[in-house]
């Protein structure tokens, strides 16, 4: 799948010089945004998969799917922690950066736990039902990224 990982990265490199600009005047809308075209473009993936099933089509089913979650990625992750500290005071920033990427590190290893276990209980089934059975997760878990993104601050602060 190198084109589908090729473009998920071009899609990330594309809007990541543009994220905190537009997390300094939109504030929170960024990250949910970004979270919103991550589970758009991984919806597609998943739907590219449910038609794969059948036939081989290749990587290429998969790409503008991976094209537009990698976008959001570069909206989600690139001004995620300007939004979540512009609440904090200066004083208590270095304690909050802690905790903000202890609990980053926490939720990525928490997540790479649940979807592993999904998608490797039902390798016995063939690799497609697997990813098929993982991939309403991975949407799943990105919509639920983009609401408690609304819990966020309503501005950002300069990454500059």
């Amino acid at each position: 799948m190198t084109c589908g990982a090729g473009l998920f990265s071009a899609g990330g490199f594309l809007t990541a010089p543009a994220a905190d600009a537009l997390a300094v005047r939109h504030g929170r809308l960024v990250p949910a945004a970004g979270a919103l075209l991550m589970a758009g473009g991984f919806g597609w993936v998943w739907a590219a998969v449910d038609r794969a099933a059948d036939v081989h089509t290749g990587a290429w089913p998969f790409a503008p799917g991976l094209a537009v979650a990698g976008a959001g990625l570069g909206f989600l992750v690139v001004p995620l922690v300007n939004v979540v500290l512009s609440a904090v005071p200066a004083d208590l920033a270095g304690g909050a950066s802690g905790i903000f990427s202890t609990a980053q590190q926490f939720g990525g290893a928490l997540g790479a736990a649940i979807l592993g276990t999904v998608f490797f209980g039902h390798t016995d089934h063939g690799l497609t039902e697997a990813l098929g059975t993982a991939m309403p997760w991975v949407t799943g878990g990105f919509v639920v990224c983009a609401a408690l993104c609304t819990a966020l601050p309503r501005t950002a602060v300069s990454g500059t």
